[in-house]
C-alpha cells in the first residue's frame, strides 16, 4: 500500500525535532513508544489577483492516533488541527482555499501535539522559514505512445521535482514519481513506470489531472530532506489519456 508521503518520496524512519527516532526493529516483549515523522511547510496557490500561500502539514506515527495539531508561532499562536487519513496513524492539514493568504504565514516554531488511541502523547517543533519559489508553470503535457511527458522551466532555487497524477477531481492520487533533480525541466512516465498507486493504471479516453511540484527543502538541512520542506509550488492540468 502507498504511503501518502510518497508524494515526497515515501516515509523514512527518522523524525523532526525533539520527537527522536520512529524504531524500525520488532521487539515484541516491550512495545515502542509512541514516535511521529512531523514536517510543516508552506504552499503556494496562484489566483488571478495574486500569489497566496498556505500551511500544509504531515504527521506520520508508528501507532493510530488520536488527535493530532500544530500550534504556530508567538503568544496565542494560530492552532491547526490536523484531520487522519484512511490510516489512522497519519494525520495531514491540506488548506482549503480559504485558507491561503497574500502573506507568507508566519515564521518560527511550529510546535505539535501527538496523541495516540491509548492516550499516550508526544509533542515536538518545527521551524518554518520565509524562503519561498518562484511559482511553478507547465509548459506542455503531452501523451505520446501512450507516455505522458511533463516539461517545465527550471526554478532557480528549487531543489527538486515531483509529478503527480490524480483522477479527474483530484479526489484520488494514482500515480508519484520519485524525487527529480534540480536540473531537469522534462519528466515522462506510462503504466509500467514504477509509481501507481496499487491495483491502478491509466485508462484510455479517460481524464486525468496531472501535477507539477517545485520543492524546497529546509535552509540547512543535509540529511531526510523529504521530511523537512520549506516550500512548495504548484500547477495543474487536465489531460486525457490516449
Amino acid at each position: 500500500m502507498r504511503n501518502f508521503r510518497k508524494f515526497f518520496g515515501g516515509i523514512f524512519c527518522l523524525t523532526v525535532g525533539i520527537l527522536g527516532m520512529v524504531s524500525c526493529d520488532d521487539n515484541d516483549s516491550v512495545p515502542d513508544p509512541l514516535n511521529a515523522t512531523v514536517d510543516v511547510f508552506v504552499q503556494d496557490l496562484k489566483t488571478d489577483a495574486a500569489v497566496k500561500y498556505g500551511v500544509v502539514v504531515y504527521v506520520n506515527a508508528n501507532y493510530e492516533l488520536k488527535s493530532a495539531k500544530v500550534t504556530g508561532p508567538g503568544a496565542g499562536g494560530k492552532v491547526y488541527n490536523l484531520v487522519a487519513t484512511a490510516n489512522k496513524k497519519q494525520f495531514v492539514l491540506i488548506p482549503a482555499a480559504a485558507d491561503y493568504a497574500t502573506d507568507l504565514p508566519t515564521k518560527g516554531d511550529y510546535t505539535f501535539e501527538v496523541i495516540s488511541t491509548t492516550d499516550e502523547k508526544v509533542t515536538g517543533k518545527d521551524v518554518v522559514g520565509d524562503e519561498k519559489l518562484a511559482p511553478i508553470s507547465i509548459k506542455t503535457a503531452v501523451i505520446t505512445n501512450h507516455l505522458l511527458k511533463t516539461t517545465w522551466d527550471k526554478i532557480q532555487t528549487a531543489d527538486a521535482y515531483v509529478v503527480n497524477l490524480y483522477s479527474d477531481d483530484k479526489s484520488e492520487r494514482l500515480f508519484s514519481s520519485s524525487v527529480i533533480a534540480s536540473d531537469k525541466v522534462e519528466y515522462e512516465f506510462g503504466s509500467t513506470t514504477q509509481g501507481w498507486a496499487t491495483g491502478k493504471s491509466p485508462v484510455a479516453n479517460t481524464n486525468y489531472v496531472v501535477e507539477l511540484v517545485g520543492v524546497k527543502y529546509e535552509t540547512g538541512v543535509t540529511s531526510d530532506k523529504e521530511n523537512n520542506i520549506q516550500f512548495t509550488t504548484l500547477d495543474s492540468k487536465t489531460i486525457k489519456w490516449e
